[in-house]
Order: structure tokens, then sequence, then C-alpha cells
């Protein structure tokens, strides 16, 4: 790396310049590497692989046990290990007067200075493994890097890479989120230069990943920008795809085949779950319905969806409930139906999406009420369908405005369920959200509590939480966003 002998640094009022020599500069630059380069195995190989996390998140956090799994494979016993850090946190930026996290393009100058420097320099390859923003700063920085850089194979997952919508208004209190935004010049230039500089083979194997129920980077800004033969969709939600709980799980055995070489066979399901995600739903259908009899549950719900895109609800329900005959009520696949619909219109706000959940919510509670016996009704069924169509209700009236009737009526007929369902997780969560609706901020706190220390999954958790969450926004605002969040103890990015 070329380091002038005279540069300046400008102090916090912007006032003054001091000058640096050349070897300041460098002590500089390995102190702030040493605080924010965590080093997971490092044993002198000549390959390395560097995570790089996203806005508000950490280096020793946000990936979970994803560096433990990858140290654990032996096909990838020559590879160091890294976690790359930097500054970014949801404080308020007000430059001047107290330190504001940088913009992405000098995140993204500090990312290209670290592998420049010893000790990544040193390594002949890098694979860098980015989430969400941390993908962006690595897309800006290797539009600065030369081809033969060492950086031989990148991994994003869940990349905003045309931006994010949601992030305009919190541009204004964040610089970070404001270069989000598909409309600033940090996006567009960088789709503009990347197109340039590498709309045929890049100088390095990519891969960019989308999570399947990821409600934060819809498919449109992960996907899109790229070409079909570099995109992979993964389960799981924003956070989920790069937490994983087990060596198994599909985004470690991305990542390990890519480093080792072994050569990916995308099987039908990966295909056509990438084609639902593009909204290619012709295509998903081609791909899956000759092979319906032999899915899994997850290709089912797969094809499911797609039919029910292509306006065939008929054919997509039998489907599922085809399958759930003699060993579980149909209205649990309606169920599972309707919850893909409802993440979906989470994320793109289509009016049909909302409707076609509500109706198969609405119908599978009339099924489990129709029950002649009342000892024979399903309580827990019914307890989660009552919730859902109260949630529907609640997400599609207008901000301010007060709670409807219909979604309080709802939300104690879930409430009544629940009180004679089994104790669970699930149990206690749809309490939580009924209390939550009716205005009892207190009860629901603790009933999230109690459904945190019975979760089984640490991926449930999520579920429960994105709908909790989004329940306290709409009715308590920040303030009641911010006790969910202390009651589910939810880590960053």
């Amino acid at each position: 790396m070329v380091i002038r002998r005279q540069a300046t640094l400008r102090c916090s009022t912007g006032r003054s310049e001091t000058p640096l020599n050349q070897e300041a500069m460098v002590n500089e630059t390995q102190d702030r590497l040493d605080r924010h380069l965590i080093p997971i195995r490092r044993r002198g190989a000549s390959a390395a692989v560097l995570f790089v996390h996203g806005f508000s998140g950490s280096a020793d956090v946000t990936w979970g046990r994803f560096p433990e799994f990858l140290a654990s494979e032996p096909a990838l016993t020559n590879w160091d290990i890294f976690s790359l850090g930097y500054a970014t946190s949801l404080r308020v930026d007000v430059p001047n007067i107290w330190a504001s996290d940088p913009p992405l393009s000098r995140v993204a100058r500090s990312f290209k200075t670290a592998v420049e420097v010893s000790p990544l320099a040193d390594y002949r390859a890098l694979a860098v493994i980015a989430h969400s923003m941390g993908g962006l700063v690595v897309q800006r920085a290797l539009l600065d890097l030369p081809d033969d850089s060492s950086i031989g194979y990148v991994v994003l997952f869940g990349t905003p890479s045309k931006g994010l919508v949601k992030a305009v208004v919190g541009g204004l209190l964040k610089r970070q989120l404001a270069d989000m935004s598909p409309w600033s010049w940090f996006i567009l230039s960088l789709r503009y230069k990347w197109k340039v500089r590498f709309r045929r083979d890049p100088p390095f194997a990519l891969r960019v990943v989308a999570g399947d129920r990821d409600e934060f980077v819809p498919p449109r800004s992960s996907l899109r920008p790229f070409p079909d033969a570099v995109c992979r969709v993964v389960p799981g939600n924003h956070l989920g795809i790069v937490k994983p709980e087990a060596p198994n799980e599909r985004s470690v055995r991305l990542v390990v085949d890519m480093l080792s070489g072994i050569p990916e066979t995308r099987s039908l399901v990966d295909s056509a779950r990438l084609a639902v995600e593009r909204r290619e739903f012709v295509r998903a259908v081609s791909i899956l319905e000759p092979h319906a009899a032999e899915l899994d549950d997850g290709g089912l719900v797969t094809l499911a969806l797609a039919l029910e895109s292509l306006g065939r609800s008929t054919d997509a329900c039998e489907l599922l409930e085809a399958r759930q005959r003699g060993t579980a009520s149909s209205t649990d696949a309606q169920g599972v139906l309707a919850g893909r619909l409802k993440r979906r219109w989470l994320v793109s706000r289509r009016r049909d999406d909302w409707a076609r959940s509500r109706e198969l919510y609405a119908s599978a509670l009339r099924r489990v009420e129709s029950e002649n016996d009342a000892l024979a009704v399903d309580v827990e069924q019914g307890m989660y369908h009552a919730i859902n169509v109260a949630f529907l209700d609640l997400m599609s009236t207008p901000f301010g405005s007060s709670i409807p009737p219909v979604v309080t009526d709802m939300a104690k007929r879930a409430h009544d369920y629940a009180l004679r369902a089994r104790r669970t997780h699930w149990q206690s969560a749809v309490i939580g959200d009924v209390k939550q609706i009716l205005n009892d901020l207190d009860r629901a706190c603790a009933a999230y509590e109690t459904a945190r220390h019975l979760v089984v999954q640490p991926r449930e958790v999520d579920s429960m939480y994105s709908q909790a969450v989004r329940i306290a926004d709409r009715i308590f605002g920040s303030t009641g966003v911010a006790r969910i969040e202390a009651s589910f103890q939810m880590p960053s990015a």
C-alpha cells in the first residue's frame, strides 16, 4: 500500500488540521485494526475467511455460531478465520458535537485499507462473507480494488443492493441509513459502477443469498441486481440466515461447498424457491408441480405459494390439505399457506396477499369452530387463526387511528382459545399479542418473557418477536417497541 509522507487529520471541530507522518498513520491504522479485527482461528494459513457484519451489528455477536461451524469443517482446515468490525449503531448522528458513525463510502475505504495491511494482506486468498449493510461496504470496496486483489470469494447475505425504501425516514437521523436509500448517491453510483466494472464475469466467485422469510430486505433489492446464476435462497429471516443453529444448515453448507471447491447442484426446490422470490411463478410451478408427491413440506409450501400467486387458490389449498389428511387437521395446512402470504405482504404490501391470507385464516377459524363436539375443537388451531386474523386487521388500519372493535373482538376470541390450550411458547406469545391489542403492555411483556423462556428453537423467537414488535409499533409507538425488545432480549444485527 502506498502512503503519502504528509497527510492531514481534521479535528472534530473541522477548523484546524494537524500534520501526521507516515509512521503515525500506519500505527493508527494498525491500532484500529487490532480493536476491530477479531481472530477466530489464526494458524498462519495462506487463506482466510473474513466476516463483515451489518448495520448496528458487531464483529463478535452478529454471526452467532457461523464461524465456529466453519472452523469445525475438515474441508476448511487450511483457512484462518477473522471477523471485522466497524462503527455502526442506532445512536443519532450529530456531526461536530459528538462522534457519529461514518458514511458507507468511508467504511468501504476502511475495509479496503484493512485488506491491504497486515495481517489480512499476508494472505494469498480471502473469502469475504458479509451481512446486510456490510455487503454494501464490501461491494463498494471491490470497485476500488484491483482485479488481482486477494479477494477470491464473496458471499452477500441479505444485502440491500438496490437500497431500502424504509431507510428513507431513518436517513434523516443516520448517515448510514441515508446511504441505503434507493435514491441515494451511494446506491445509484454503486449499481452503475458495479454494472460497468463487473457486468461480465467478476474476478472473484460471487454468491448473493436471500432468506425466504426476510421481511427486512426484500428480494427485489437483494437478488434482482445480479444474474440468476449467482443467486441463492435459504430458509430463514434477515438475522436467522447468518445465525445457523447447526453445521448442516443451508447457509453454512453453501459457504463450505464454495470454499472447498465442491460443485453446486441446485435442487428442484432451491430453483423453485429462487423463482418464487423473483416472482417467476410460472417457472416455479413448472419445476415443482410434476414432482408434488415427492416434495417435503418446505417444497410443498413453495409450490402452493406459486400456485396461489397464479390465481390457482383451490389447487394450492387442495395440495396442502392432501398432505395433511390422516396426520393433522387440514386447517393447519391452510395456516401454513396463509402465514407465507402474510410474510410476503409485510414485505411487498400487495393488497391481494393481505386479502388472501386473511381469507385463509378466517376460513380455517370457521372450520375449527364448526366442530359440533365442543370437546373436539382444536383450541390451538383456534387461537392461532384468530390471533392472525386480528393481527392482519390491525395492520391494515391507518397509523394513529383507534383500534377497531373487530380487532379487539377477534383478539378476545384468540385469548379464550389460548386459555384452554397447552402451555407452550406459542400460547404465551398469543396471550402477549392479545394483551397488547387490549392495551395492557405490562401483561403483554410478562407473557412474552414467558414465551422467550419456554422456546425450544431460537429461530422461533424471531417469528414471535416479528409479530409482537409490529403490534407494539402500531399501538404504543417507540416506547412499546423498546419494551417488547427488552422482553425478547433481541440481539443486534
